[in-house]
């Protein structure tokens, strides 16, 4: 039989004479309590990231200079990149100048004393289609300052691209919002620039956009069900 005094030499006093219980701490739970929890906890209609907000405006462009009958030949050159020797059409390139945690307190763009540090939940619930699983959506908003600078190979040129681009902004701003990008405002141009290559140059008129973006992301765990603990004393 085994030795009661087993328990003595493993086992504090005032744990043998209260009831024994487990705490069990998972990682869902840690997960969420670490979020920032708003008064309104769900996103409605789309979001978009960064990257998911340059597609929309390469779609945009394609869309803008189809409705306007430019042939495909003369499409400008929606890139990255910086303007390059092998380049025959005029070319619009984008960076990211500024990156930081959104604010979601009252002021004006980068200005608000709340930002978004950690994640905020969007939505907390149960799977639909996994009964046992529970869901959290956490949510980061970034708030950007995206530059296009076009490019073109006349000083005339690139002012005229740069009136060109500035209204297509603002004629597909509520197409960007509808597709899940919270805010694009208009930020101010920049200083004329130029480019040399191979002995040619490139006039750039940099336009500046705020650009307020989101990154969602799912968080799933199946329920706790049960805990089996399986005590076992050694006999000698």
């Amino acid at each position: 039989m085994s030795d009661p005094s087993i328990l003595e030499d493993f086992l504090p006093e005032e744990l043998e004479e209260g009831e024994m219980g487990i705490t069990v701490k998972i990682v869902y739970d840690m997960t969420m309590e670490s979020n920032f929890k708003p008064s309104k906890d769900t996103t409605p209609g789309y979001s978009k990231n960064l990257q998911e907000f340059y597609d929309l405006v390469n779609r945009a462009l394609i869309d803008y200079q189809s409705r306007a009958g430019v042939n495909i030949r003369n499409y400008v050159n929606f890139t990255e990149e910086d303007p390059q020797p092998k380049d025959d059409t005029e070319v619009i390139s984008f960076r990211l100048m500024r990156r930081e945690p959104g604010a979601f307190s009252q002021g004006a763009p980068f200005e608000g004393a709340i930002k978004n540090m950690r994640p905020i939940i969007r939505e907390e619930s149960l799977d639909p289609a996994n009964p046992d699983y529970r869901f959290a959506i956490n949510g980061y908003w970034y708030d950007n300052i995206v530059r296009f600078t076009c490019w073109a190979r006349t000083n005339k040129q690139a002012n005229e691209r740069a009136c060109w681009f500035e209204d297509f902004m603002e004629d597909y701003t509520w197409w960007f919002r509808l597709q899940g990008i919270s805010r694009v405002l208009y930020w101010g141009r920049g200083e004329d620039e130029t480019a040399v290559d191979e002995g040619n140059k490139w006039y750039g008129r940099p336009l500046n956009y705020f650009v307020r973006t989101e990154k969602l992301r799912k968080f799933e765990e199946k329920k706790l069900e049960q805990i089996l603990i399986n005590l076992e004393t050694k006999t000698t």
